[in-house]
């Protein structure tokens, strides 16, 4: 019979037992997964951290507790980790740390470490924002030790140390549950896991039920009913809440206890707090979350497989991400593994595979792989070999890093630089647009492409470069017109935007060109404008391949870069032509206006450069060389060197343009005359360096400026013989004006001896006839003085001049002729007439030959005899002045004919007044015109400029 003691025993037995054996199970699944990914991590160099910003809570990962050379036991915080950054760096790795805190987004940053010892790491931070259940912002990510790739000591494993310690820690009690008396017995641990008071009544389970989390409870109490009526064992998690709020988690073992009939008479069992193990769980599982973050952030996954049967024990999610294998089909074997190795590189692969089995080492490699769809990815792997208890390889953990977009960007580097290289060296165009294909070929496998240049004058594309397109399609598409529907290519350079045709055999925009697409096996193009600095289309970069394939952002990025090289190449190349032809240019206009350049030391120093019209303006063979300074210097005319080196050596001193004109005596004794301008040329530091300058031969330029000259002497001298004229025919009318004031002085002055005669002189009236004969002299020596300005002879003088004031002149000066022929004249005279920059003498000439003109119109006519006179200022800024008659007209259709020079109406008259008043006008920048009025008479009127001097 069993005792009571035996019971107790037993008991004590089986609990032990189940702890102990749950413990140990436990401690292996989780030593071996937390093992893994430490290792992963430690391969990878990555250490992955997590950060509550509402706490300052930071958990790290033993490698990022390495990266750091922190110990396990200190506590991560934001102050810690900025006094191991770089001073240098520290501000900017606050302000991200603060900026991320607050605006609740990832974040990825780069900076240093200063070691204990000094020497400085450089880390890559990579962070992923995200909520926990309760909503509160918390991040997680990774740090990568980018120092040194190859450096991956064995330090990953202590924060999974402390993990485990956590699990060390088994708190297991026991309880007996009498089903007769529903007495419940615990054991001492019982009391601790359940925090029982001593005035609480443990002894029955209705105590205990009450304890259980509300969301459990219904569950753990019907398995516990259950299990008693159908007398099983049972096993259950569940939580129960102390009466301060805490929260611990619970596995409860029960065992039926039988009596010899078969009857149940209690239950015996453990409750095991596994609290301690459940956090550990938890941060476990956010641990291996951290780490599958930061592999799916740094494109990592890690990877186990053993050396017999090369089996894999472990391929990480981002794994199968990388591979591009679906989990959901389980782990590939070797060989599937082994086929998405590019086929170029595999002997390598399995070679280094090999090598590290035979010698049981480490192997680090960089391949690549061929995915089902023909993306090409570049990987770089590290494999640690695991060796058994009796030191034979067993197998071996690592990495695999997806280094596509490293690769590619240092593959597009070097051939961005190669590229320029070409252009910069002026290599001809085709070599460098095959160039670029062949480098997007390379970066994008199984690619073919194709560069077409505009053809802006027929509006079609010419071939430009396709290397890896066979030539019969490159000739069958070469001249293709472009527009809305032709293709990609045409359309792309239509629209001036990128056209993606992932598949042409039912695209519409290549119904024209299926065929000669499917002859060729092509199945998708891709075509983007070549543009211009200014936006222009140059023509277009295509991407083809054999099976209908839509452009990834990556290999968008890559065309869009080589494109814009293709549009140096081509602009530069047309930017060459265009010099070319401009140098041309420049050359014929130098050569039609006898202008060359040059460019030279400063003073007397050596010449540097002359164009070809340079050799020629100065008379000598550019076949020869260019001349020495003293060489130049005996061809100038002997009275023009000492001025010519004053000239050149004070701008060298001055450091400052210069201008002036010399003669130059060709060999063959022709005397050119030459006009020369020199421009200063500094250095970065303000140092003069050159003159850079022009001659132009001015020799028929001074022959017609002399020309000119001689024919102005001669207008003028035609325009004073005119005044000449014109005044000898006034000379009744003149000598009656200057007769009137002469008459009245010499009135004025009887009056004033014969208010001085009397007996009482009378003062005031002899001064009164005193003052009107200084009057009468003044008006006298007016006249006369106007008379002799129009008899003077000299050169022009402009000078701002106010045309009413001329124009009141003209007035009194032909008043004696307006009086002679009864003519009753009119003026009506603009107060806000502007002055005009004019030579006074030549407009009082005009305005007297036009009124002239008008009293002659009106002597013998019947009738009204009216002069009319006005000034007014125009919208344009010019000041119009017209004279209007009340004559016989203008000569019928012979309106235009009367300023032609020797055309009169008049018996006696020269036919020059007109002619030489409309040159006078039109010196000064003006117009001259006549036109009939109604009923009768004419008027001539004249427009002059006011906002700037007219040229002579």
């Amino acid at each position: 019979m069993t005792t009571k003691g035996d019971e107790n025993e037993l008991l004590q037995s089986v609990v032990l037992q189940n702890a102990t054996s749950i413990l140990s199970a436990r401690r292996r699944a989780e030593r071996r997964s937390e093992a893994y990914s430490a290792e992963a991590q430690r391969l990878s160099h990555a250490g992955s951290f997590g950060w509550k910003p509402s706490n300052g809570e930071i958990i790290w990962s033993e490698e990022t507790f390495r990266i750091f050379q922190l110990d396990r036991s200190t506590k991560p915080t934001v102050e810690l980790i900025l006094q191991r950054v770089h001073p240098n760096d520290a501000a900017l790795v606050k302000e991200t740390i603060e900026r991320a805190a607050q605006d609740g987004k990832d974040f990825e940053h780069e900076y240093r470490l200063v070691m204990p010892d000094g020497s400085v790491k450089h880390v890559h931070v990579v962070a992923h924002a995200a909520r926990d259940a309760s909503g509160e912002l918390e991040f997680v990510g990774a740090v990568m030790d980018t120092t040194e790739s190859k450096r991956a000591e064995k330090k990953l494993r202590r924060s999974e140390e402390s993990l485990l310690e956590a699990q060390k820690l088994s708190h297991t009690g026991s309880w007996r549950h009498d089903v007769a008396s529903g007495e419940v017995t615990v054991s001492p641990e019982i009391y601790r896991i359940h925090d029982i008071k001593p005035d609480d009544d443990p002894s029955n389970t209705e105590f205990f039920f009450s304890k259980f989390h509300p969301e459990d409870r219904k569950r753990v109490v019907d398995l516990f009913e259950r299990s008693e009526i159908e007398k099983t064992e049972f096993q259950v998690d569940y939580r129960i809440v102390l009466p301060d709020g805490t929260i611990k988690h619970l596995h409860t073992i029960g065992r039926p206890i039988l009596n010899e009939s078969g009857d149940l008479v209690e239950f015996v069992g453990t409750a095991i707090d596994v609290t301690a193990a459940k956090q550990v769980q938890e941060a476990l599982r956010r641990s291996e979350s951290y780490l599958s973050e930061a592999q799916r952030l740094t494109h990592t996954g890690s990877w186990v497989w053993q050396v017999a049967g090369r089996e894999a024990l472990h391929l990480s999610e981002e794994w199968y991400r990388v591979y591009g294998f679906d989990p959901q089909e389980g782990m590939p074997s070797w060989e599937k593994r082994l086929r998405r190795v590019h086929p170029q590189d595999r002997s390598e692969w399995q070679g280094a595979i090999d090598r590290a089995i035979a010698e049981k080492s480490d192997y680090e490699l960089e391949f690549r792989i061929l995915l089902p769809g023909g993306t090409v990815k570049y990987i770089h792997t590290v494999g640690h070999p695991v060796l058994n208890a009796s030191g034979d390889l067993a197998e071996f953990v690592g990495s695999a890093t997806d280094i596509t977009e490293r690769k590619q960007a240092e593959l597009l580097l070097a051939g961005e630089k190669r590229l320029l290289e070409m252009i910069a060296r002026g290599v001809s165009r085709a070599p460098i647009l095959e160039g670029a294909c062949l480098l997007v070929e390379e970066l994008a496998g199984g690619s073919l492409c194709s560069i077409l240049l505009l053809d802006p004058g027929a509006k079609c594309l010419r071939h430009g470069a396709a290397p890896s397109l066979s030539k019969t399609y490159t000739e069958a598409i070469d001249g293709a017109a472009i527009g809305p529907s032709v293709g990609s290519c045409g359309t792309a350079a239509y629209r001036a935007e990128p056209v993606i045709v992932s598949d042409i055999a039912t695209d519409p925009l290549w119904t024209d060109f299926r065929d000669l697409a499917s002859a060729h096996e092509l199945r998708a193009c891709w075509s983007t404008p070549i543009l211009s600095s200014a936006g222009g289309v140059l023509g277009t970069f295509a991407t083809y391949y054999r099976e209908p394939r839509s452009p990834s952002s990556q290999e968008l990025n890559v065309i869009e870069r080589i494109t814009h090289l293709a549009s140096i190449a081509i602009e530069r190349k047309q930017a060459e032509e265009k010099l070319r032809q401009s140098e041309a240019y420049l050359a014929e206009a130098q050569r039609l206006s006898h202008t060359g350049s040059w460019a030279g030391a400063p003073g007397m120093g050596e010449i540097r450069y002359w164009s070809e019209e340079c050799y020629r303006v100065l008379g000598f063979d550019p076949h020869a060389g260019q001349p020495r300074v003293e060489t130049f210097f005996q061809r100038i005319h002997p009275d023009d060197r000492a001025r010519t080196l004053e000239h050149l050596e004070r701008a060298g001193g001055e450091k400052a343009e210069f201008e002036f004109d010399y003669r130059i005596v060709h060999p063959g004794g022709e005397i050119r005359n030459i006009h020369t301008i020199g421009h200063p040329v500094f250095n970065p530091s303000g140092d003069l360096v050159e003159f850079v300058g022009t001659v132009i031969d001015v020799t028929e330029r001074k022959q017609a400026e002399q020309a000119l000259e001689a024919l102005r002497e001669a207008q003028a001298d035609l325009a004073r013989v005119s005044r000449v004229t014109t005044m000898g025919e006034l000379t009744a009318s003149l000598a009656h004006e200057v007769n009137q004031p002469i008459a009245a002085a010499s009135t004025n002055a009887n009056t004033c001896l014969r208010w001085l005669a009397g007996d009482t002189p009378n003062i005031e009236e002899a001064r009164a006839a005193a003052m009107r004969i200084v009057k009468d002299g003044k008006r006298a020596g007016e006249i006369v003085s106007r008379i002799r300005q129009l008899f003077r002879k000299g050169t022009s003088q402009r000078e701002l001049v106010d045309v009413n004031e001329i124009i009141l002149e003209m007035t009194v000066l032909l008043r004696g002729e307006t009086t002679r022929y009864n003519i009753l004249v009119g003026t009506d005279l603009a107060v806000d007439l502007l002055q005009v920059m004019a030579d006074r003498v030549q407009l009082q000439q005009v305005l007297m030959n036009l009124m002239i003109n008008g009293i002659e119109a009106m002597k013998d006519a019947d009738g009204t005899r009216e002069l009319a006179i006005r000034s007014q200022r125009m919208q344009n800024e010019e000041v119009m002045v017209s004279v209007t008659d009340s004559g016989v007209g203008l000569p019928p259709q012979q309106t235009e004919q009367i300023f032609n020079a020797f055309f009169t109406t008049k018996p006696h008259g020269t036919g020059m007044g007109l002619r030489i008043s409309r040159s006078i006008i039109e010196s000064h920048g003006g117009r001259l015109w006549a036109a009939n009025n109604s009923p009768r008479g004419a008027s001539f009127c004249f427009s002059l400029p006011t906002k700037a001097e007219a040229p002579e």
